[in-house]
This record gives C-alpha cells, sequence and structure tokens, in this order.
C-alpha cells in the first residue's frame, strides 16, 4: 500500500510539473510568466516554486529549495512527446504512474529527494487525501 501511495504522490507530481509548462504560457503576467521571460528561466522557475511552496508552511526552507530543486530539474528533462503520452493517459481517466518513463522519473526524484523528504511528502500527501475523502 505504500508503495502504490508513494507512486501515487510522485506521479502526481510529476504530471503536474509536466503540466506546468504549457499551464504557464496561457496566463499573463503570473508568476510563471514571469519566470518564463527572465535570462535564467531555470532559476526563476525554482524562484516560483519556492514562493509557493512556502506558502503551506509544512516544509522548512531546506525541504522547500531540495524539492523545487528537484521538481524544476525533473520538469525541464520531460519532453513535448513525453508530455504529450501524460495527457493522454490522463484523459483516458488512467494513471500516468504507468508509464515506463513516468517510473524513471519518479525514481530519480525520490532519489534527488532523498528518505526523509520523500517520506515527509508521501505523509503530507496521505493527510490531504484524508482531508479531500472528508470534505466528499
Amino acid at each position: 500500500m505504500k508503495n502504490l501511495k508513494s507512486g501515487l504522490l510522485l506521479s502526481s507530481m510529476f504530471s503536474i510539473a509536466a503540466m506546468m509548462g504549457s499551464t504557464a504560457q496561457a496566463a499573463e503576467a503570473n508568476p510563471l510568466q514571469q519566470a518564463y521571460k527572465s535570462t535564467n528561466v531555470k532559476s526563476a522557475l525554482i524562484n516560483v516554486c519556492k514562493t509557493e511552496t512556502a506558502k503551506g508552511g509544512k516544509l522548512t526552507s531546506a525541504e522547500v529549495s531540495k524539492f523545487c530543486s528537484c521538481q524544476i530539474d525533473a520538469q525541464g528533462k520531460v519532453t513535448e512527446a513525453q508530455k504529450w503520452e501524460i495527457q493522454s493517459a490522463v484523459n483516458q481517466k488512467k494513471n500516468p504512474s504507468s508509464l515506463a518513463f513516468v517510473q524513471q522519473q519518479n525514481a530519480a526524484l525520490k532519489a534527488c529527494f532523498g528518505p526523509q523528504l520523500t517520506g515527509k511528502l508521501e505523509t503530507l500527501t496521505q493527510a490531504a487525501m484524508k482531508a479531500a475523502q472528508a470534505k466528499k
């Protein structure tokens, strides 16, 4: 069960990261759009991630920094074809974690996050899932 939740957590994070680039292009004058106009886009995206992630107040500043660095790096490695595969899986109401490249990226993300941050993210995800279920 823990592996399923871990896979779901990481595939969700990876899917969100992969889709973030196309979402950012649709918005006007938001922080993501501004980041794409930067002379150092990767650094600007990491800073936007840090600002938004820190708002949750659940991670320390060091954890936020690690999370965002790993997440933006993973996002940068996703090809357009892979984004299409992820979107196709979502449109088919399938979990993108079944895709081989997503599984590889999830493993890379876990390694980048390290066991402590991965465990904390899993715990936070489980709590959020329980809260969402309680609202139904």
